[in-house]
């Protein structure tokens, strides 16, 4: 079966810049490879690194397709506007345009859209048809007439996120949960010493108490909501690591970024906060592994958790909120699950009336866990086990059990 892989035009596949997308499309070639059950297309944006890593590809072809800017960008708006008044359908970038016509040359047996806006594609689900025209869902999205009619099957990284979709014409739903490489990400250090001399290099004693947050900087990941609980713990052993940036490796810094780290900057003066910027992938293991405790503190309906499967796969005891699909992956982790007090949503926030303010429930529980050192270690062993249920090679079978439209091998959910 040949599969035509349609990432958004943000960061290149192979995931050499990162990206929860990316990445989980690079597990996926990778494992092909491997296993050779499919013939997989892939499209990108051109990156140098990622052309060298797929030319070592025997089961996949990755398509480097340059985005369109300047003037030709502009000419493409009126012509756009003109296609879809004569009814037919057209994307606004048209980076989309060009994978159409790959589209049409490879002439693939299913074509994934792999997030990104879902209805930029609706000119290639017209030329495929709507049965071999498939959404994977790694954002929640409520399905309109539009998408109802493009897409007649979804992937769904989680039962919150399949939930939202309600398409309007008959669609099959199949769940496909994350992935992480749990070779890579494993309770086992790279070599001896590893987390002291992170630790020291850090700026971190050995019996410091080090909390850990890993993702983008971003106000709907709550970090903000961490630093304001760290201000509350008046012990100064308690430390956090916060290693992320607003965007990958694509952006480095953003206004709220910026406003976090001055609110911080008592914190950092006094030692007991330290940011990292983004990281690759290849170097997190390390850094989840010197960490007591990672904390992942939502205050939006997060669609899922790859960032808590690496944390269970390192043996990282979790505190997070109960939100979206996050309690799905964490369920038989002993993660401890806090309410959110507010509900985010682009439009804004919400409060959650009767709900205790996130800072000190984070507070609490932190210091609760730093002090039950036992608890901890419980907590680490229930999530190195929960989390070879999301290895990448369950992610592989999965896809294929979807594509062959028979019940999951794997459904962890």
């Amino acid at each position: 079966m040949k599969v035509f892989l349609i990432p958004p035009p943000a960061l290149p596949v192979p995931a050499v810049k990162g990206g929860a997308v990316e990445t989980l499309i690079t597990h996926l070639l990778e494992e092909n490879e491997l296993c050779g059950e499919l013939e997989l297309v892939c499209v990108s944006v051109p990156d140098r690194e990622a052309e060298r890593r797929a030319e070592g590809y025997r089961h996949a072809t990755v398509h480097y397709v340059p985005t369109v800017q300047g003037v030709r960008r502009k000419v493409w708006g009126p012509m756009c506007g003109q296609m879809r008044r004569m009814g037919q359908p057209a994307p606004l970038d048209p980076w989309y345009e060009k994978v159409r016509k790959l589209v049409m040359e490879e002439r693939p047996d299913l074509v994934i859209v792999e997030g990104g806006d879902l209805t930029e594609s609706a000119a290639i689900a017209r030329m495929v048809g709507r049965e071999r025209t498939w959404a994977h869902l790694h954002m929640q999205f409520k399905a309109n007439r539009q998408l109802s009619d493009m897409y007649g099957s979804v992937l769904s990284i989680s039962r919150f996120v399949a939930d939202q979709w309600q398409s309007m014409e008959p669609c099959r739903i199949h769940l496909l949960p994350n992935c992480v490489d749990v070779k890579k990400f494993t309770h086992l250090p790279a070599e001896e010493g590893e987390g002291a001399r992170l630790r020291r290099e850090l700026g971190f004693a050995e019996d410091d108490f080090v909390v850990l947050y890993c993702g983008r900087i971003c106000e709907e990941k709550g970090v903000h909501r961490l630093v304001e609980a760290m201000v509350k713990i008046d012990d100064p052993k308690v430390k956090l690591l916060i290693i992320g940036s607003p965007f990958f490796a694509a952006k480095d810094d953003s206004p709220f970024f910026e406003r976090m780290r001055t609110e911080a900057e008592p914190l950092r003066q006094a030692g007991r906060i330290q940011f990292t910027g983004y990281l690759h992938n290849d170097r997190l293991p390390a850094y989840y592994r010197l960490a007591d405790l990672a904390c992942f503190p939502a205050i939006w309906e997060e669609p899922a958790g790859i960032v808590a499967i690496e944390a269970m796969a390192c043996g990282c005891p979790i505190v997070a909120t109960a939100s979206g699909g996050m309690g799905e992956y964490l369920t038989g982790s002993g993660a401890a699950l806090v309410s959110r007090d507010e509900d985010w949503h682009y439009e804004g926030s919400v409060p959650v009336p009767g709900v205790e303010p996130l800072e000190d429930q984070l507070a609490r529980i932190i210091v609760e866990l730093k002090m039950d050192p036992e608890h901890r270690e419980r907590m680490a062993q229930a999530g190195i086990e929960r989390a070879k249920k999301f290895s990448r090679q369950a992610y592989y079978r999965n896809f294929l059990a979807a594509l062959h439209s028979v019940e999951l091998e794997d459904d962890v959910l």
